[in-house]
């Protein structure tokens, strides 16, 4: 397995919403990282470069800093949106797969070669999980063969589902994402395990990850101490509630091989910037201490 880290380690700060790409990524350099996930789930938020015309000129800065840095950019995040939902107008579908596609273009030029994606759920229907799994896999192959020439295979995260409750979310179990990457039928696809998502809907982790097996394909490593509330979740390995030595004991008797990249976008968002650099040489220690972890 692979250290790494999103992006957003710090990205969403007290005195603002971004925190430059280039600072990030010294900042994670010098605290031992030297692999990042970039998400295009933050960078489409407003004022985000990645929405403007100058998309392609920021990327391409982002790819210089990482050369100069010695970095990599391993699994990533594309742009997700609701793209079962009947309320979309083609117009606001064709913007949306056009940010989808541009945040699969950005990952290629970083040298990533995985993005992490979001299911999406159909509600009208008597028989919904069974019609979403359907649904997704159409999309699914049709975005395969879309970024064909990317050479990008992808990962479809579990999704929690606990706040819109009794409505579920498609996903949410480790049996439905399985079923649908044999439906989807392509080694290019496979799961990304989210470990706070699994600790909130109070899954077995370790059978999860069994039933799961080699279509891992990546991860998402973050703690949470609460079910619903935003601002309690996302927090570092140790500081919430995973057991995270059964967690790492697990992914390795399972073979996987891929990315342990945190998620914990609000670890480094009260710290003052002078504190940051000490903050995230403790992040990167604990992400060591816990791939060392062993039987």
């Amino acid at each position: 397995m692979k250290l790494s880290t999103s992006s957003n380690i710090v990205f969403d700060r007290p005195e603002g919403p971004f925190f430059h790409m280039d600072r990030m990524m010294r900042y994670a350099k010098e605290a031992g990282f030297d692999t990042l996930d970039i998400s295009f789930y933050d960078w489409a938020l407003p004022g985000s470069p990645f929405l403007t015309d100058e998309w392609k000129k920021w990327i391409d800065q982002v790819a210089e800093e990482k050369e100069r840095l010695g970095m990599q950019f391993g699994q990533s995040h594309a742009y997700t949106y609701n793209f079962l939902s009947p309320a979309l107008t083609p117009e606001e579908r064709k913007h949306h797969e056009e940010l989808t596609l541009r945040s699969i273009e950005c990952c290629y030029i970083l040298g990533s070669r995985l993005c992490v994606t979001h299911p999406d759920t159909v509600y009208d229907s008597p028989r919904p999980m069974a019609v979403s799994e359907e649904k997704n896999a159409e999309y699914f192959r049709e975005l395969l063969d879309k970024t064909a020439r990317f050479d990008m295979a992808f990962a479809v995260e579990n999704m929690c589902d606990i706040t819109i409750a009794p409505k579920r979310k498609f996903g949410a179990y480790p049996e439905e994402l399985v079923n649908l990457a044999k439906r989807v039928g392509d080694s290019r696809f496979g799961i990304c395990w989210d470990f706070e998502h699994g600790d909130i809907m109070q899954q077995n982790q370790r059978d999860a990850l069994r039933l799961i097996g080699s279509y891992l394909y990546a991860t998402h490593v973050s703690d949470t101490h609460s079910a619903t509330d935003p601002d309690l979740m996302h927090v570092l390995p140790l500081m919430g509630t995973v057991d995270w030595k059964e967690a790492v004991q697990t992914l390795r008797e399972i073979g996987y091989e891929g990315y342990f990249s945190f998620e914990v976008n609000n670890y480094g968002r009260y710290f003052p910037e002078c504190l940051l650099p000490e903050a995230l040489r403790l992040m990167y220690h604990v992400g060591e201490y816990l791939l060392s972890q062993t039987v």
